[in-house]
């Protein structure tokens, strides 16, 4: 590992002087926020779903396939998969999405906030399988580590607690934090993804969190039929789905997200382009 660099990522050294000023002058993720919100089309997605499901072992969910899609739109978009911590910008070594997961299908039930990392050449079967694997094996966990190390922190004195975030801060901006924390932690990743359609709700825009250095919030709707004019000019009812966006605006410009938030789009809309992987991926170190 060079000089300069993290455990989770690599120092951008070159990049453009003025891309490289951004953290002096946006110091936090709060002021640097962008929000966004894309309606998705998601009939064809829901047919596929159906026919998949009857020809697969494991079922597919809606939210499979924005997590295969994710996947998919870092691998192929890697400055999406930057973040920024102590005034410099890196590119993520891995590719992680952050969730929330329900022990046991009930209102009662405790969550627990998984981090799942994902081979860029991923298609669909292999995210599902990945997802299975990592929330059954979340399930059949009494508590995950961050639930444990939080219960043993807040028993501690509130002037101890402000002192221990404080070292970890102070770790996190000189880059000095081991791999074993940011692997551990939810927030030190790729993006962090609300599936609230699971719950019956819509998209909601939600903050980005100074903790951790994740430059992307995604809150994923419920689906739900809504008029569209489609491609003949026709107005139809049809199947939609909302996603509400919050992101990080020193990683990119403003045309490169817009342009990855499309693709994120068209490959949920048509999820059969997840079946394959990838022919060829961009070298995402290629500034570094």
């Amino acid at each position: 590992m060079a000089i300069g660099d993290r455990s989770d990522g690599v120092r951008l050294r070159k990049l453009p002087g003025f891309r490289k000023m951004f953290p002096y002058l946006m110091r936090t993720r709060t002021e640097s926020v962008i929000y966004h919100s894309q309606r998705l089309r998601i009939g064809k997605t829901l047919a596929w779903l159906d026919t998949a499901n009857a020809a697969w072992e494991k079922k597919i969910s809606l939210f499979h396939v924005v997590l295969a899609a994710g996947v998919r739109t870092l691998a192929l978009r890697p400055e999406a998969n930057r973040f920024v911590v102590g005034r410099r910008i890196y590119q993520r070594r891995t590719i992680d999405l952050s969730f929330i997961v329900k022990r046991e299908l009930n209102e009662q039930a405790a969550e627990t906030t998984v981090k799942v990392t994902f081979d860029p050449r991923s298609t669909i079967a292999d995210v599902v399988e990945r997802v299975s694997s990592v929330v059954q094996g979340t399930k059949r966990s009494t508590s995950s580590r961050d639930e444990g190390a939080s219960n043993i922190v807040t028993r501690l004195p509130r002037c101890l607690i402000r002192l221990a975030t404080g070292a970890v801060r102070t770790l996190d901006y000189f880059g000095l934090l081991p791999a074993s924390f940011t692997k551990g932690d939810a927030l030190y990743t790729s993006a962090f993804l609300a599936n609230l359609g699971s719950i019956g709700a819509d998209a909601v825009f939600h903050h980005l969190f100074e903790w951790g250095n994740a430059p992307f919030f995604v809150t994923v709707g419920r689906r739900k039929k809504e008029p569209v004019i489609n491609e003949r000019g026709e107005l139809k009812v049809e199947d939609v789905m909302n996603l509400k966006f919050s992101l990080d605006e020193r990683i990119s410009d403003g045309v490169y997200f817009r342009a990855t938030i499309d693709l994120l789009s068209d490959l949920i809309e048509n999820p059969e382009k997840l079946e394959v992987p990838p022919e060829s991926l961009p070298d995402p170190f290629a500034l570094s």
